[in-house]
């Protein structure tokens, strides 16, 4: 399955990406990644890969063309945006920011990375553009119908979500870590604002999750 996405800017630039949800890690092309990538460079606190089996980080590897080719163009950049999926498009008209976190974000969740792996679902029905409410949402729905099909199949279900708060937990080290790993490289423009930005809504799921639910209440209940 592949989801495209393609980036016109207002100077005439045309910048396109296809994303494989599929992919496997790629040792080959690793070899000839960019020195930033390697794994053992600012490696996740969490991270249960080897440097004797992946000398590189796979979300980095899958990064490495998206960040080259927003680097030096400022985060506020106004441009046009067209996510092209097998069921439908999405067109906007956003920040640069908001655009590259988008992909960023659809990109680290289906790489090989086994942490930004428990992703992977919300991948699989993607929604560019994201408000932080429609995040919190669809990452619970997921979790809760993963659950359910848990307890059919005769296992313990998580009604409480401790599963998802931990897995989130997770996500914040390796967010903080590759952070830290961009930065070394790239210093600051759109790619480290679009990912700071995805960073802080993934974590308000373990930060902030039940009152966040609790603000949705009005979605499902109504008040007289």
């Amino acid at each position: 399955m592949i989801i495209s996405y393609h980036f016109s800017f207002d100077d005439g630039r045309e910048m396109s990406f296809n994303v494989d949800l599929d992919r496997h890690y790629d040792a080959a092309k690793a070899k000839k990644a960019a020195s930033w990538t390697a794994l053992d460079n600012n490696k996740c606190q969490n991270c249960p890969l080897s440097s004797s089996s992946h000398q590189h980080c796979p979300a980095a590897v899958d990064l490495d063309d998206v960040i080259r080719g927003f680097h030096g163009t400022l985060a506020s950049t106004k441009i046009n945006v067209r996510v092209v999926t097998q069921e439908r498009e999405y067109v906007k008209r956003v920040t640069l920011e908001e655009g590259a976190r988008a992909l960023m974000g659809l990109v680290m969740a289906t790489s090989a990375c086994p942490v930004f792996g428990t992703l992977k679902p919300n991948a699989r029905h993607h929604l560019p553009f994201a408000r932080q409410e429609e995040y919190v949402l669809r990452s619970v729905s997921l979790y809760l119908m993963k659950q359910y099909l848990v307890w059919r199949e005769g296992g313990a279900p998580d009604w409480e979500l401790k599963g998802l708060v931990k897995n989130s937990e997770q996500l914040q080290m390796v967010n903080h870590a590759f952070w830290q790993r961009i930065m070394t490289e790239f210093q600051s423009d759109a790619n480290s604002k679009a990912l700071l930005s995805f960073f802080t809504m993934s974590s308000s799921m373990s930060s902030s999750l039940q009152s966040q639910i609790t603000r949705m209440k009005n979605v499902f209940f109504t008040t007289e």
